[in-house]
């Protein structure tokens, strides 16, 4: 893969994509792979924002919240992926459903994006991050439907676009409850 890889990935269902298609990794390492330093990083930069710029994100609130929120979001989003996961493997249209460690290769793959957008946690401006926020949740949908495609619709564009807008409407409302349990804490 080249550092272009993951771009190309959003807009193509070849680039990069037959390259983890083939690759069948199991889900304990899609995890410690993936899901661990992505989800670790998103949950660091809320420390941080925490930490130095909390007053602007929810003034009043003890550190010590912040931390049980933030073990909180950690723990939520190891568990949605596999959440994602078993809804991914469900929602396919094959013969035979797909084996668990691919859906849940592309449930982990998917929130990469958002868990990326916590970089903007470093400028304390909140519709700045929300904003960054709603575009790392836009390219979470498109690693969605690409990810179908290349991973389990092969043939029908439009089972492909159905399935798509499935997948990421459950995602999407999965990453509002996770922004909400994050939120009402530190209200």
């Amino acid at each position: 893969m080249t550092p272009l890889t993951p771009l190309r990935m959003l807009l193509s269902s070849h680039h990069g994509w037959d390259e983890i298609a083939n690759h069948h990794a199991s889900t304990a390492r899609a995890f410690f792979r993936i899901v661990l330093p992505a989800s670790l990083f998103a949950a660091a930069m809320l420390l941080y924002a925490a930490y130095f710029n909390g007053e602007v994100y929810a003034p009043q609130v003890p550190l010590a919240q912040w931390q049980a929120v933030i073990v909180l979001f950690l723990l939520l989003n190891w568990f949605s992926v596999h959440l994602m996961a078993s809804f991914i493997r469900l929602a396919v249209h094959a013969e035979a459903r797909p084996p668990y460690a691919d859906c849940y290769r592309l449930a982990a793959l998917a929130p990469l994006p958002i868990w990326l957008s916590a970089l903007s946690l470093l400028v304390p401006l909140p519709f700045f991050n929300m904003a960054i926020g709603l575009l790392g949740l836009l390219a979470s949908g498109l690693l969605i439907y690409h990810g179908l495609d290349a991973l389990f619709e092969h043939e029908d564009s439009v089972r492909t676009e159905s399935l798509a807008y499935t997948v990421f409407t459950v995602g999407a409302l999965l990453w509002a409850v996770l922004v909400a349990l994050i939120a009402v804490p530190l209200l």
